[in-house]
């Protein structure tokens, strides 16, 4: 038996061809299509500006919520064209797409992004006047822009939640025998303890589990003890997991084994208690919604658009996609082909530039890492100054932290020294001995201030980048480490040395920490 050729029968090919035609100009699928590339678009922003896996997960959650609610209610879509709202839905996605481009580092816009693509490509899609009954995927939307930083603020100024975790971590260790006492923030057992900064309070876990909450009552319709109730769990579980971690955390600090302390303070493992708290909360939802009995849908019959889809319109969006991303993306390759490298000579009014070395950077955990160093020595009244700069991600600003992670001029320093901090406006530098050596240490932070301690760090971040409610927290550090011998002067003859040079050179390195990226 011969094969028959399809070209024996042309009714096949007009078969096809009338296929084809039907979905080149069904709407849907165009816009789908356009929807998903504004996702993809505004999540690869995320993480080429962050490197933040928690963020861009949040970000993608918020876009796939939206995006199976539509999927499962696709058949009763109706497609509306009209001009005045396809005018507005283009005016939200040009200004979205636009801050895209110029967007050089993150910037809290991130978050508002999602909400005005689909703001814009529903107005496209289903004009204003029948945009309200998109009204959830929208709100979920929202609830993501709504800005967490001030949040943060808001509840700093009501209640200090780094003194009641201490109080909550204190109680928990009390009740399971251990011989515990606090000192305001401190968690204390005889061997050691902990300071429960803001940044370990579990304030960041509980807005977050709150934001999903809220997208939960915004997705699932709920009675009004409901609505009480789940915003409630939410931040008690994020809460109470915090404190379980906060107590294990004073147990290995007054361990010997201070390398799983690290691993579950700042290393791969303090991951996990966030996870538990989403999965706890996550199956608290799944109950509620097991308990509910949903009326059977209504079945709607697919209504048909009359118009066909503005090609030229999405076209153009299309291709504003294409060009912003392969422009944050050349952007970001460029800035990052190159390390940052520390320049040769940084002057000093007072003193002489003798010698400037680069140095190896060093990779302490899967958190923390020195991307590169470079030590100075200088000639200032007689006396070498040396000068140690190193350029640290995941350390927040925490001297303490640092010198117990990383060796000062080569040396390990076993047992912490007797740091005096003190303060030049709206900078902070420790003042310190060891070995024979005075020392002066200070964190250049992101907006260029100088800090030793963990909460300066974050109040720096606070006052300066919470416009808008930024919720990622850029934990990168120029730390400086300032050095004379002692020979035969006194540690208070060489503090003012360094004092006297720690003015110029705090001015000089305001305004030129890396950007976000910068290996």
């Amino acid at each position: 038996m011969s094969r028959l050729s399809p070209h024996r029968f042309p009714g096949m090919h007009f078969f096809r061809l009338a296929q084809l035609q039907k979905l080149v100009l069904d709407p849907k699928p165009c816009l789908g299509t356009l929807g998903v590339s504004l996702a993809v678009l505004n999540l690869s922003l995320a993480w080429i500006h962050t490197r933040n896996a928690d963020l861009v997960a949040i970000m993608a959650l918020c876009w796939i919520i939206p995006a199976y609610s539509l999927w499962t209610r696709r058949q009763s879509l109706a497609i509306r064209h009209e001009p005045y709202s396809t005018v507005a839905g283009c005016l939200f996605l040009a200004w979205a797409l636009y801050k895209g481009w110029v967007m050089v580092d993150y910037d809290p816009f991130l978050r508002i992004q999602p909400f005005l693509f689909c703001l814009g490509l529903g107005l496209i899609a289903f004009s204003a006047k029948y945009l309200q009954a998109y009204g959830k995927e929208l709100g979920v939307m929202l609830v993501l822009a709504l800005p967490e930083g001030i949040w943060a603020q808001w509840t700093d100024q009501l209640i200090n939640i780094s003194d009641v975790a201490a109080q909550s971590t204190t109680a928990l260790l009390w009740y399971t025998g251990f011989e515990v006492k606090r000192q305001g923030v401190f968690v204390l057992l005889p061997a050691g303890g902990i300071e429960v900064y803001r940044g370990c309070s579990g304030l960041k876990a509980m807005l977050e589990l709150f934001r999903l909450a809220l997208i939960f009552l915004v997705m699932v319709p709920t009675t009004l003890l409901e609505k009480l109730l789940v915003p409630v769990v939410a931040i008690s579980l994020a809460y109470g997991v915090n404190v379980i971690r906060l107590g294990v955390m004073t147990v290995l600090a007054a361990s010997d084994y201070q390398d799983a302390f690290h691993y579950w303070h700042e290393g791969e493992g303090s991951n996990v208690f966030p996870v538990i708290a989403m999965l706890l909360f996550a199956g608290f939802c799944m109950f509620l919604l097991h308990r509910k009995e949903y009326p059977q849908p209504i079945s709607h019959a697919q209504v048909e658009s009359v118009d066909r889809p503005p090609w030229v319109i999405v076209a153009s969006v299309l291709i504003g996609v294409i060009v912003v991303a392969s422009g944050a993306a050349w952007k970001t390759l460029n800035r990052e082909g190159q390390a940052f490298a520390f320049p040769r000579q940084v002057p000093l009014p007072s003193a002489q530039l003798v010698q400037s070395t680069s140095l190896p950077g060093q990779r302490r955990n899967a958190y923390s890492e020195i991307l590169t160093q470079h030590q100075y020595q200088y000639q200032a009244r007689g006396h070498r100054v040396q000068i140690q700069m190193s350029y640290v991600t995941g350390t927040m600003g925490d001297l303490g932290i640092f010198l117990a992670n990383y060796p000062l001029n080569g040396q390990r320093l076993k047992t912490q020294p007797n740091l005096q901090i003190r303060q030049q406006g709206a900078n902070f530098y420790a003042l310190y001995t060891h070995r024979n050596q005075a020392y002066l240490s200070a964190c250049f932070d992101p907006g260029g201030l100088s800090t030793v301690e963990e909460g300066q760090f974050i109040q720096n971040w606070n006052s300066h980048l919470y416009l808008l409610g930024r919720d990622y927290i850029d934990d990168r550090c120029l730390w400086t480490h300032m050095s004379i011998p002692l020979n035969q002067q006194s540690s208070q003859q060489a503090f003012s040395i360094l004092e006297e040079n720690w003015v110029s050179w705090q001015k000089w390195w305001h305004n030129r920490v890396p950007r976000l990226g910068t290996q």
